[in-house]
């Protein structure tokens, strides 16, 4: 009884959808598919990318912009130049970015671009949605140094610098600047150290450095400090145990450009610096003379000349100082009795070779008022130039002439 009674009470429930479906139209197929289509047939719709960018040296993230229809982002990266996507991961549709950090089965080069692109995916109708085809290219760079301290070494004259490790590099570029020139790459130094003694820091100044990171497989090079770590090296005169010592430190101050005139450059500039070593007043203390090479124009020629400085050391307590002479040589010749230098003048116009006489007494030295002139040509300069030697020049970075002293 009870059933019967339930089945009545839902017999106007039947009679109103009968009548319903004859009004609409509508068939038991037609159900079938309006069912279909919202459920089977939904498609995604196509992913914006809005930025890729490097996080650090083997992490890229990729943000993007979420879409209709989608319960999952599938992300896609590949070789920039490759044409192959590769799967790399999937995440719910509440989500709009992913950091993809390098591993053995995704790696990331450091230097290599990838394109990265996201594509959107209904899990109910197993639609995928369209997606960039190019997608968004980027490449991840050395991280950046951390710098720790340049200090001044125990000799007073060379400078240590320290930093962090990095990563993504296999080497460091070191660089130094004062306040008034540009960074300049100083050295070059493997991954596995960490540390550079800039043996010819400029004098007179606030030395600053930067060390950046180096992928040599890749030729990119990571970020840097651009405010650096700085050692300032003010004293002036030095003693040295050795006159070796003490015209090195010469050499070094010259071939770091030295701007506070510590060191005084040639007048028109340091141009294939170069020295030699003798003898000027037989006092067993050789002197050393350093030239720039310099453009001389004469009437209807031109032609290179070398202006030169003389050092000396002077004797004292602890040792050694070099001193700067209160002269300028050009083109010098040696004395074979070394009791002089020997300057040249070329006057070619009258074909004379003029020749001025350099002598050194009580640290000073002198020019003779009486200069040797010779005709260009002539037995007599023939004589005269076989008799007294020109120098052998050396480059002032190799110190190894002083060292044989």
């Amino acid at each position: 009884m009870k059933k019967e009674k339930y089945l009545k009470r839902l017999k106007p429930l039947w009679m109103f959808l009968i009548i319903l479906t004859a009004v609409l139209g509508i068939g038991h197929e037609s159900v079938k598919v309006f069912a279909s289509t919202g459920t089977t047939n939904v498609i995604p719709g196509k992913v914006s990318v809005t930025k890729v960018s490097a996080l650090a040296y083997n992490q890229v993230q990729i943000k993007w912009k979420k879409t209709d229809n989608a319960t999952h982002y599938y992300i896609y990266y590949k070789k920039s130049k490759d044409s192959k996507w590769t799967k790399l991961a999937s995440v719910k549709s509440n989500v709009s970015n992913y950091t993809h950090k390098s591993s053995s089965k995704y790696p990331i080069v450091v230097g290599q671009p990838y394109s990265y692109t996201v594509r959107a995916y209904n899990s109910t109708s197993g639609k995928y949605g369209a997606y960039n085809k190019k997608g968004l290219t980027v490449k991840t760079l050395p991280s950046t140094v951390k710098l720790l301290k340049a200090e001044v070494r125990s000799d007073k004259i060379s400078v240590n610098l320290t930093w962090e490790r990095a990563y993504g590099c296999d080497y460091y570029e070191i660089y130094r600047r004062t306040a008034k020139s540009s960074w300049k790459m100083i050295g070059r130094v493997k991954s596995n150290v960490l540390q550079y003694t800039d043996t010819a820091p400029q004098r007179g100044w606030r030395n600053i450095y930067t060390v950046r990171a180096y992928n040599s497989k890749t030729g990119v090079y990571g970020n840097y400090d651009k405010t650096g770590v700085f050692a300032a090296i003010f004293s002036v005169t030095f003693d040295f145990p050795t006159i070796q010592e003490a015209y090195r430190d010469v050499l070094r101050g010259i071939n770091a450009g030295d701007m506070d005139h510590i060191f005084m450059e040639p007048e028109n500039g340091v141009s294939n610096c170069e020295y030699f070593l003798y003898d000027m007043n037989n006092d067993e203390i050789p002197e050393m003379i350093v030239g720039s090479d310099c453009q001389w124009d004469e009437e209807d020629r031109s032609y290179i000349r070398k202006i030169c400085h003389v050092y000396t050391c002077i004797k004292t307590e602890k040792g050694y100082q070099a001193k700067q002479l209160n002269c300028y040589i050009w083109d010098p010749q040696m004395s074979a009795d070394h009791d002089c230098l020997y300057g040249n003048y070329y006057w070619y116009s009258q074909s004379a070779n003029i020749k001025y006489k350099y002598f050194i007494e009580d640290n000073i030295v002198y020019c003779y008022g009486c200069p040797e002139e010779y005709k260009i040509g002539d037995k007599a300069l023939e004589d005269f130039d076989a008799k007294n030697p020109k120098p052998v020049w050396t480059k002032i970075s190799d110190y190894g002439p002083l060292l044989r002293m």
